[in-house]
């Protein structure tokens, strides 16, 4: 009997930017995970400094303008860590600190620079424009749907997924993706790459000293990225004892077996949302649109500059945008205590 072989029937022209096997990443995780009940707690610091390195694919946890690391990411900043190769499916606020402080070589792309309901930041759009037309940063190309499911190609060990996206769409020509014929229905389907990353950073809002941890809300690609990245960074609200863990284990979705290290910060996300303990900070996100809108570049050098490389870190940056009065207004805007 004749085997059915895959015919590839077009091919995009956007590049692989993850480099890592499925058989790599296997066997780094069968060493990794003889570690996995120890106390794994640390400071940012030295995170990023010990975990993430120049070059390095960085993939981040949260979604748009919910969960997402902003402690890490300004660590990153300050220490110009370069080069990095970023996951973008929907990153807004985050990625584009990172891409406005030099830190960014290649982008795999659903939807960056924009700031949804708040706008499009005009000096950021524009800068990553240059970079991608001069070739100084590197973009392929896909939609969100996509690259959710190339994390979860790597989360499931294998090389990449067949899925029916992106046949219809120019972003297809700019992607890695291949468009293939199955040899089982003679139907035509696209195949993604999957995305095994050097490190992914995650902030939850509860986790216990080895990394257990869990999430409230919408968990987006959160599960695939815990599961497929080499170093594994938990930033969270608190700690908890284990045994508090033990009580609710269906609600434990990130296991300490995938974690090299837990960061304790209070407040991590802002000014982003973290869902049920504080909303979305408004005033400050109209801030950074307003500086970022400057055509003389100078309101956004001394946004920067105040938030970030003018503080040590982000309990001195929490001060700076209002501190304990503004973090509870915050918290009651949450809790529909109050309204904006």
């Amino acid at each position: 009997m004749a085997r059915a072989s895959i015919e590839i029937l077009d091919e995009g022209a956007g590049q692989i930017f993850s480099k890592i096997t499925p058989n790599e990443f296997r066997e780094h995780m069968r060493e990794k995970v003889r570690n996995a009940w120890r106390d794994k707690r640390m400071d940012i610091k030295t995170a990023i400094k010990q975990f993430v390195h120049d070059g390095d694919y960085l993939t981040m946890g949260g979604v748009s303008f919910v969960r997402l690391s902003m402690a890490a990411v300004h660590e990153i900043i300050r220490q110009k860590k370069r080069n990095l190769n970023l996951a973008a499916g929907t990153r807004t606020y985050d990625f584009n600190l990172l891409l406005d402080a030099g830190c960014v070589k290649n982008i795999d792309c659903g939807y960056i620079t924009g700031m949804e309901v708040f706008g499009i930041p005009y000096i950021t759009r524009k800068r990553v424009e240059m970079m991608i037309t001069s070739g100084e940063v590197g973009i392929s190309e896909y939609d969100n749907a996509s690259m959710a499911w190339r994390h979860k190609a790597a989360a499931m060990g294998i090389p990449f997924l067949p899925i029916r996206n992106m046949m219809g769409a120019d972003a297809f020509k700019h992607s890695a993706a291949k468009k293939i014929r199955c040899p089982f229905t003679g139907e035509q389907l696209v195949l993604v790459p999957a995305i095994y990353a050097d490190v992914c950073i995650i902030h939850v809002h509860r986790c216990d000293i080895y990394g257990n941890s869990q999430i409230e809300g919408a968990l987006n690609e959160d599960l695939g990225k815990s599961k497929s990245a080499k170093k594994l960074i938990i930033t969270t609200e608190k700690i908890i004892d284990t045994e508090e863990i033990r009580l609710s284990p269906d609600r434990t979705l990130i296991p300490c077996f995938y974690v090299d290290a837990v960061v304790k910060i209070p407040y991590g996300a802002h000014p982003n949302n973290m869902p049920g303990m504080y909303y979305v900070d408004i005033d400050h996100m109209n801030e950074y649109m307003a500086a970022s809108r400057d055509p003389s570049g100078k309101a956004f050098e001394e946004y920067y500059e105040k938030y970030i490389f003018g503080v040590d870190n982000f309990d001195e940056y929490l001060e700076t945008i209002g501190g304990k009065k503004r973090l509870e207004h915050l918290e009651d805007l949450e809790h529909l205590r109050v309204r904006e």
